[in-house]
């Protein structure tokens, strides 16, 4: 019994004097990891300054992906972009994360809250070029609170999540060095429907020759129909791809319109393109090498995942009769969910 109650007050002992500890040492915790990337800012940046993206990089993510629930809100990106995240897991548990500063190709800094505590933390995500490509460093900083405990628990910050922010670095940097190169400028946007009067056509690309003139012809059948009967256009030439083969491709060679109305040349269907999100690729040049844009944007979601939600459709911004190719500029839009 003697030595039961001496181990007791050893205990009781080292309990007040952790509380001791906790009531004296500072609540502020900080940490800083870094790696080099061989890549860009600019491509690093992609990835950091969105909270869908950041989740194909993030170590959290990985450890509970199916039981894990994930509300965003705010922009796609930048400044008030943020995730919402619930978790049974212990080491995911509940909280939110958004960016607060955004600085292109430099910066991002987070404010996240974590279930049971009242105090956020911030995060920041620098980039600087370096000569083997690109210095990435990943802080932490936040205040535990009054609470003894939790400010303990602040001396084992380093420990614990320093390994989590380096195996977040290297997931990073694999991402980052496997991305494709991409020559087009690519965005995701939001666009609103397109109405669009059109003529189904199938091409055959052994014969490319055949496949200008041909649209020529329909543009001018569908504009005549136009004129003809009193319908307002609303944008430039386009078309929608419907399907593709070995040989070739079908696509309804359209016309934007206000209102499409009841068409009553049976050779001509009304349309409507999807609307919501899309990745956009912009074109510059003549029309030979548009099938590596469309290459481009199709690795473009292969790589973000993302799902396509209908069907692809070109929009020729520039007018072909202009003599300098160089600044025919074509639109290319694939939906996605």
């Amino acid at each position: 019994m003697k030595i039961l109650k001496s181990a007791l007050l050893v205990v009781v002992v080292l309990i007040v004097l952790l509380l001791g500890i906790g009531f004296v040492i500072s609540s502020e915790v900080t940490l800083k990891r870094n790696t080099v990337v061989n890549a860009s800012p600019s491509s690093i940046y992609e990835e950091i300054s969105s909270m869908k993206r950041f989740n194909k990089w993030s170590p959290w993510y990985r450890i509970d992906p199916e039981g894990t629930t994930y509300i965003f809100s705010g922009p796609d990106s930048g400044i008030g972009n943020k995730m919402e995240w619930a978790s049974e897991h212990q080491d995911v548990g509940t909280g939110s994360q958004e960016i607060v500063e955004a600085v292109e190709g430099q910066k991002i800094r987070s404010e996240m809250y974590f279930g049971g505590f009242d105090e956020p933390g911030y995060a920041d995500i620098i980039l600087e070029e370096t000569d083997g490509g690109t210095n990435v460093t990943w802080t932490f900083e936040g205040d535990m609170g009054s609470n003894p405990i939790f400010k303990l628990m602040g001396l084992m910050m380093e420990s614990m999540l320093g390994p989590t922010y380096e195996e977040g670095l290297a997931n990073l940097k694999e991402r980052v060095e496997s991305k494709p190169l991409f020559s087009v400028e690519i965005n995701e946007i939001n666009v609103e429907p397109i109405n669009y009067l059109a003529i189904r056509e199938t091409f055959d690309t052994t014969k490319p020759e055949t496949i200008g003139p041909r649209m020529g012809e329909i543009y001018g059948q569908l504009l005549g129909y136009i004129n003809t009967n009193g319908v307002m256009g609303a944008g430039q030439p386009m078309s929608v791809y419907v399907d593709y083969s070995d040989t070739g491709w079908t696509a309804d060679i359209a016309i934007p319109v206000a209102e499409t109305g009841e068409v009553s040349d049976e050779s001509i269907m009304a349309g409507q393109t999807v609307s919501g999100k899309v990745v956009q690729g912009i074109h510059m040049g003549d029309y030979h090498n548009l099938d590596d844009t469309h290459k481009q944007l199709q690795a473009y979601m292969q790589f973000n995942e993302l799902e396509a939600n209908g069907n692809g459709y070109e929009v020729y911004v520039t007018d072909p009769t202009q003599a300098d190719t160089a600044q025919w500029r074509t639109e290319v839009f694939y939906p996605i969910k």
